[in-house]
């Protein structure tokens, strides 16, 4: 079964902490497209995500830039991992970053090795790469006029 992309792009809406004004962000979705090739090595290109299958893994990507005059500062920038897609490990990149992970739906980050989830018996225990449900990126210092930046992760479809 094939699912459209469009969905999932609409469900991976971006939050940006203040100044929201100095910064424009879009977002793109690609998948990973595997090649064998003839010596038996693989290759890895990235196509377009109108389609993908459960299984593929997709690349999502937050292109920012500051169109303002004035550098900004500040910049904390927050994607959900849509639900129908398992966060891939160590994945998530962002040059000059913080990034930090939440598994509560948002309410709550911390670095990735200190994620914790409350067990079925009700025990705490480290959260799965599945169990991530938001990423949030903390830009290091000011983002200058005409300065431009990506952060990214990827998943797998369900």
């Amino acid at each position: 079964m094939k699912y459209l992309v469009r969905t999932l792009l609409a469900s991976a809406m971006l939050g940006i902490a203040a100044p929201v004004m100095a910064l424009t962000a879009s977002q793109t979705v690609q998948r990973e497209v595997r090649t064998q090739m003839p010596d038996g090595t693989e290759q890895v290109t990235l196509a377009d995500a109108d389609k993908v299958i459960p299984g593929e893994r997709i690349i999502y990507t937050l292109n920012y830039a500051n169109d303002k005059s004035e550098p900004a500062s500040n910049l904390v920038l927050t994607m959900p991992v849509p639900e129908v897609v398992d966060y891939v490990e160590g994945s998530a990149s962002g040059m000059g970053t913080t990034v930090v992970y939440s598994a509560d739906g948002g309410k709550n980050f911390t670095a990735r090795e200190n994620l914790r989830v409350a067990d079925v018996d009700g025990t705490m225990r480290s959260a799965r790469a599945e169990e991530v449900t938001h990423i949030r990126w903390t830009i290091a210092g000011p983002v200058n006029p005409g300065e431009t930046g990506a952060l990214a992760f990827k998943g797998r479809l369900k």
